[in-house]
């Protein structure tokens, strides 16, 4: 069958009558993060990727790339950026210096109350994603539909139980960031950067005495193989996040768009919080009847901590300033929100 320019207008025109979620139903999205296949959050974003497709009929069309096979951990925000991936899936630790206002919601006890119990992941998250506008210009060139921020975390020791903070002089100890870097100076250990996937091994060998970790990462890294001894404390946290480039956002039509936004925000930080939350504690739950003992560090035991750890947070806090940024506010929004829930 000849196809005539007549017909080829009348094409057009009926595509262009369509509602605009419509005509975009081969919009095809990749989705790339570090994690592995039986991770949590790669089931979560299955999940939601299969809500939006269902919700916009196809038109947001969302593939998973895990396990880093679209780059490596450090690159996944710089993926999303340059529009090599659509969306990212990004740990803002992995790459030291660039999200400076960010790494501050790592400040020591930031997200944990007076006797020292940390906030749920779901309501830090839920505060995480509140106060984006304040770090957007960090994620520049991308969109953050959400961000999760984790509060679990302690020492994770070959055979050292941490009581105090003299049981930290003279070890070495992983970090978490560069910031958690500075604290375990402050504490008298001296921090060495080992990736997750060898650490279980590292700490067997002595090549490092423990890790700053969680137990949700713990299990998944089978820490239990060579930590015996864990003390948790809130004097930090993780910040990870979903990012969208801007350009691929901006594509989408409006109900598209309404779409991603209806799914993504403050409720949908607190959402794949909890999950977090609950991963934390079923991981805590196997490393203990691997025969892990767990001490929680609460109450006047987190006072010596606070101490030596107070002026590292003042130093955070003055770098900030000099650079300009508003870290004051950014303080002032999170305790806001803290005392609000």
């Amino acid at each position: 069958m000849k196809f005539t320019r007549r017909a080829f207008v009348a094409a057009a025109s009926a595509t262009l009558a369509l509602p605009a979620i419509g005509r975009a139903q081969n919009r095809k999205l990749k989705l790339s993060h570090y994690l592995p296949p039986q991770h949590q959050i790669n089931t979560e974003l299955n999940n939601w990727a299969d809500q939006l497709r269902e919700t916009t009929g196809g038109a947001v069309d969302i593939e998973v790339f895990p396990a880093g096979q679209m780059g490596p951990p450090p690159r996944q925000f710089d993926l999303a950026r340059t529009g090599v991936a659509d969306l990212s899936f990004v740990y803002a630790a992995l790459v030291p210096g660039r999200f400076p206002l960010t790494d501050a919601l790592s400040l020591p006890f930031l997200f944990a109350n007076d006797n020292g119990d940390p906030m749920s992941m779901a309501d830090a998250s839920y505060i995480g994603t509140k106060i984006r506008e304040r770090t957007a210009a960090e994620f520049a060139g991308t969109k953050l539909l959400y961000a999760v921020v984790s509060t679990a975390g302690g020492f994770f020791m070959k055979d050292k139980l941490i009581e105090k903070p003299e049981d930290l002089k003279g070890l070495r100890v992983r970090p978490t960031s560069a910031a958690v870097a500075a604290q375990i100076q402050a504490l008298g250990a001296s921090p060495a950067t080992i990736p997750p996937t060898e650490l279980a091994d590292a700490i067997a060998k002595g090549v490092v005495d423990g890790a700053i970790f969680n137990f949700e990462g713990g299990k998944a890294f089978q820490l239990q193989q060579s930590v015996t001894k864990v003390s948790t404390l809130a004097n930090s946290t993780g910040y990870f996040c979903l990012v969208m480039n801007s350009d691929a956002y901006d594509a989408l039509p409006a109900d598209a768009q309404a779409a991603i936004d209806a799914a993504s925000g403050p409720d949908a930080g607190r959402r794949v919080g909890g999950l977090y939350d609950a991963a934390e504690t079923a991981g805590r739950a196997y490393m203990e009847g691997e025969g892990v003992e767990v001490l929680d560090l609460r109450g006047d035991a987190t006072t010596p901590f606070r101490d030596i750890l107070k002026p590292v947070g003042e130093n955070q806090i003055a770098a900030l300033k000099a650079d300009g940024l508003d870290i004051d506010g950014l303080i002032a929004e999170v305790e806001a929100y803290k005392a609000s829930l």
